[in-house]
């Protein structure tokens, strides 16, 4: 997975927003995890959007660890 930093610029505020992943895909639910989830993340990769994918975080803990990824995601 690509580690580059994107960046877009808003055309109405001028502003420069960046972010390190297109997608944040943090799913903890068996029957999504190892299904949806993971055809999801393959399917994406060939489209050119840069994917995070959280397969360490488990069920009910806390998501202080996830954090910095997340402000670094666009969605």
């Amino acid at each position: 997975m690509a580690s580059m930093s994107m960046k877009r610029v808003s055309p109405s505020s001028h502003t420069i927003e960046y972010w390190r992943y297109d997608v944040l895909l943090s799913f903890r639910g068996e029957d999504t995890h190892d299904g949806f989830t993971h055809h999801l993340f393959k399917a994406l990769g060939p489209k050119h959007i840069h994917t995070f994918k959280d397969d360490k975080l488990q069920r009910g803990e806390m998501i202080g660890s996830l954090l910095k990824t997340i402000e670094e995601s666009r969605v």
